[in-house]
């Protein structure tokens, strides 16, 4: 059975903690470029602008649930893979963003009546050109992403997030427009595809054949379904704004959403695709694999959680003082999105526990489920407008948090107590550093009260941590791995290749 061109799957023992510090490395360069782009780009548009773009973001993330089809978790989820598999799934892919681009052109003018703003089908219609660049790189990047080849992705991404934000901030100077925007995230899609097919050495073939691609199109179908309500859930409020509260409101909501987002994506996103080919593996191994899954977990929430509750607690200070004052109404609509944010770096890993597990079923119908309630909540959360919405959103995450995580453990070899306990630590930490700041700070300006606040909340969250054995072992394996993956690193830089141990593993 081919990989892709390569001897086998890297050893997993040392190419997790390597690929771990490569997706590390790459998510902080790739945040420190995404405040500073959101600083520099948005003070330079519009609440307007921005507002343009939320509202066509539905409609190009529902069409292009289309494109992958949920074959390139198949791709990364399978134990073996063929040559011919992997033709079928590419081509499938590239005749799917064919579809989807003609798609977009031809739905334009709808979505501008559906609006009334023109701009929206402009939008819409720009958005062809990175599908079509994009869906040629997605078994490429499944079979880096499955082959534990981080340092080729994470190279990748960077270069991307680096190209789209010097054409985007150049041309929001000079065009002071929404279309800096869209060009941008284009230029950025070009580099990523580009950088994909050349560090990859696997190529399609033309000819090729559909058998045996049954078993990925079975998961695939489980997992489009998923993503497609899970759309839904998720943009149902940007629609519903758009719609009735106007380009504003949804402005407002959708940057507080994204800032909001910012860091979990940052950490989550690698952390995803690193964990699901390790788990994958881990499956039959029950006591390896919920040590990893646990770690992983708390090293996620100590990660983001303090950052993200010091930010919630001073929002009111901290969106004017990052956007600009006309962005002060933004306050409300963080503070209840950054209450749900606490909750996501939890749910956000649910997922792993069905996939690599092979309960993609379960996985789907929890999906709908989870759909279902969120929706509900954000139609009823539209009477109060954007804070409403944002306030429906934190109250429909933290009553489903008890189902949907006794769900995904129930059939895994992880415990719904091993979630609940990974938040103890940095959630204490945080909300101790909160308090002290709000008696100490109320004079000082909101750079210094942030600074000081963060650093405070991340210093008390591994202070806190380190009282429960659990949170001593995750700063123990976080340690270790920081400085072998630095020094593995180095050697490499002089001596080429060397192994790692993966003990955190």
């Amino acid at each position: 059975m081919a990989e892709d061109g390569e001897s086998g799957l890297a050893p997993i023992r040392g190419t997790a903690v390597s690929g771990a510090f490569y997706l590390g490395l790459s998510q902080i360069v790739r945040l420190l470029l995404t405040i500073l782009s959101t600083i520099i780009i948005a003070r330079l548009l519009s609440p307007d602008d921005y507002g343009v773009m939320a509202m066509c973001a539905p409609v190009l993330g529902f069409l292009l649930m289309f494109q992958d089809l949920g074959l390139g978790t198949a791709t990364v989820q399978q134990k073996t893979i063929s040559e011919d598999q992997l033709s079928a799934l590419f081509w499938i892919n590239v005749l799917a963003s064919i579809a989807i681009a003609i798609i977009l052109i031809a739905i334009s003018p709808g979505v501008a009546w559906f609006y009334g703003d023109v701009r929206a089908g402009y939008v819409t219609a720009a958005g062809a050109i990175g599908t079509l660049v994009g869906g040629t790189a997605l078994q490429h990047t499944a079979l880096l992403n499955r082959n534990l080849r981080f340092g080729v992705l994470s190279a990748a991404e960077i270069a991307a997030s680096v190209v789209s934000f010097l054409v985007a901030a150049a041309l929001a100077f000079l065009l002071r427009s929404y279309w800096a925007l869209v060009i941008g995230a284009t230029a950025g899609m070009v580099t990523n595809t580009a950088i994909v097919w050349r560090r990859s050495p696997w190529r399609p073939r033309w000819r090729v054949s559909v058998a045996g691609a049954g078993g990925s199109a079975h998961v695939g179908g489980h997992v489009t379904t998923f993503n497609l309500v899970n759309f839904f859930s998720r943009n149902a409020d940007n629609i519903l704004l758009g719609r009735f509260a106007g380009v504003d409101a949804v402005g407002l909501y959708d940057r507080s959403y994204k800032l909001m987002m910012l860091p979990l994506q940052s950490v989550n996103g690698p952390l995803t695709r690193l964990l699901m080919p390790l788990l994958s593996r881990m499956a039959e191994d029950p006591v390896r694999y919920r040590r990893t899954y646990d770690f992983s977990l708390r090293a996620l929430v100590l990660a983001t959680v303090p950052g993200i509750a010091v930010a919630t607690m001073y929002s009111d200070r901290l969106m004017p003082f990052l956007l600009g004052e006309r962005w002060a109404s933004a306050g409300p609509i963080f503070f209840w999105l950054g209450l749900a944010g606490i909750l996501q770096p939890a749910h956000n890993l649910l997922g792993l526990l069905f996939l690599s597990t092979g309960r993609s079923r379960a996985y789907m119908r929890w999906g709908v489920i989870n759909a279902a309630i969120t929706v509900a909540g954000f139609v009823v959360g539209m009477a109060w407008g954007p804070v409403g919405v944002a306030a429906s959103f934190f109250l429909t995450t933290a009553a489903r948090t008890p189902l949907i995580f006794a769900a995904a453990c129930r059939g895994s070899p992880v415990a719904a107590v091993d979630l609940y306990a990974a938040h103890i630590g940095p959630l204490a930490g945080a909300g101790l550093a909160c308090v002290l700041v709000g008696i100490v700070g109320a004079g000082l300006g909101t750079g210094v009260l942030m600074t000081l606040g963060i650093a405070l909340a991340y210093i008390l969250a591994v202070g806190c941590s380190l009282l429960t054995p659990g949170g001593r072992a995750t700063i123990r394996q976080l340690a270790g791995m920081g400085a072998e993956g630095a020094g593995a690193i180095a050697r490499r830089a002089g001596r080429g290749r060397a192994p790692l141990s993966g003990a955190a593993f």
